[in-house]
């Protein structure tokens, strides 16, 4: 099985188009007269000739670390200069949501209450200020007056690279119009939800028809939304998710558990299943990793660590027993895959989840439920497995590490064949 998933990687990368490199090759800098060059000035002519990467992600920066995060780490440490817009608005304020807007605008994670996580060099930021595509006055008056403020500071932020290849997180009108605006030399679809499937975003102004017609790649979260793009299957590419395999990596320790201590991470929203997460922190030890936008009872017995920066991730998970993914299900929820996954694969940790869609392929693996009784039963059988279990998780989770994965990816979109010189 695991075998299977990567051949299955490595063909859908075949699936990116061949494309004329647009990186210079090693000695085009000292053939073009450049001779002798401090270092700084070395880095600096590193990152002009490298394209810029435009991430217009569908996460803050500041909430839970997700595709777009690994993105941006990655392509900084293989030198591009990297900008990270934060979400456009889906909505207006409500009241006292003005205080974490301004911070936002303002990049000061104090004031938005979120977390800072480590920026790598080489990251800018930007939140963007337009309005909601709740209609088509919003839509023209982004592209009037709000977007070309925004091109502006994308292409100052892009430095002395004069080439752009552009992430779309968002299928919505202002996120890719901007994407034209930019001028890509490659533009890349990244269909992480079921925007479609969501009733509370039917309002906005959606693109997705446009967008997945005119991307060059489409890289989708699971086969339900890779399934959703079977008319552009030619160009779909399914990542799931990724983890940092040598960072996550902790030793199989075989152990029957009395008192298992279950941990959720995530942010814990009206999409968690709130009822059945507080029944799994009456019968076990609980601890949430995140941020907490509902109601919480107080006196649940539950520890609420709150968000961390992505560094101490490893540590906290390696001190639970068990993850658990308790999701309602809905329309929007059918198409998700949680990124979480092969994070907690890499511990060899069992993951408790609500049987969805998405995760079928992998339910060898997990311990999938149709229902509340049975979601505390699968905790009860998950502290008592076995080490070859979690040896399959860890070798599962290998096969979706960050820099792999990642690296082949880059290594196409720009042209570079990548094999042995």
């Amino acid at each position: 099985m695991a075998g299977a998933a990567a051949h299955r990687a490595a063909a859908a990368l075949e699936k990116i188009p061949d494309r004329q490199s647009v990186v210079p090759g090693p000695g085009a800098a000292a053939a073009a007269g450049a001779g002798e060059m401090t270092a700084d000035e070395t880095t600096k002519s590193r990152a002009a000739d490298l394209p810029a990467i435009v991430l217009i992600s569908q996460s803050e920066w500041g909430l839970a670390w997700v595709f777009a995060h690994d993105l941006a780490r990655h392509f900084t440490e293989s030198g591009h200069p990297v900008v990270f817009l934060n979400p456009f608005p889906k909505r207006f304020p409500r009241p006292g949501e003005w205080r974490r807007l301004l911070g936002r605008l303002l990049d000061r994670p104090r004031l938005t209450h979120f977390v800072n996580h480590p920026r790598p060099s080489g990251l800018s930021i930007i939140t963007p200020l337009t309005l909601p595509d709740r209609n088509r006055l919003f839509t023209w008056m982004n592209r009037r007056f709000f977007l070309p403020w925004l091109k502006k500071k994308v292409l100052t932020s892009c430095g002395c690279s004069e080439q752009r290849l552009v992430f779309v997180f968002l299928p919505f009108a202002t996120p890719v119009a901007l994407a034209d605006m930019l001028a890509p030399f490659c533009l890349v679809y990244a269909r992480r939800d079921g925007y479609d499937d969501d009733p509370g975003l039917r309002h906005l102004n959606s693109r997705q028809g446009e967008l997945l017609q005119r991307a060059d790649l489409i890289i989708t979260a699971g086969q339900i939304l890779a399934a959703k793009c079977r008319v552009q299957e030619h160009k779909v590419l399914d990542i799931p998710g990724l983890v940092d395999f040598s960072e996550f990596f902790r030793p199989v320790i075989e152990q029957a558990l009395a008192e298992p201590l279950c941990c959720y991470f995530g942010h814990v929203n009206e999409r968690v299943d709130l009822p059945l997460l507080l029944r799994v922190g009456q019968r076990y030890r609980l601890r949430i990793i995140g941020r907490l936008s509902v109601d919480w009872p107080a006196g649940s017995g539950a520890e609420i660590v709150g968000m961390v920066p992505r560094d101490r991730l490893p540590e906290l998970l390696a001190a639970a027993d068990i993850v658990v993914i308790p999701y309602r299900l809905t329309g929007f929820s059918r198409s998700i895959f949680p990124y979480k996954i092969f994070q907690a694969f890499a511990q060899g940790k069992p993951v408790v989840a609500t049987r969805l869609p998405a995760l079928e392929p992998l339910a060898h693996l997990l311990y999938l439920a149709s229902s509340a009784e049975e979601f505390l039963e699968m905790i009860a059988r998950a502290a008592n497995e076995g080490s070859e279990v979690k040896l399959r998780r860890q070798e599962m989770a290998r096969q979706h590490d960050r820099c792999t994965v990642l690296e082949s990816l880059r290594l196409r979109l720009l042209g570079i064949d990548g094999s042995p010189q």
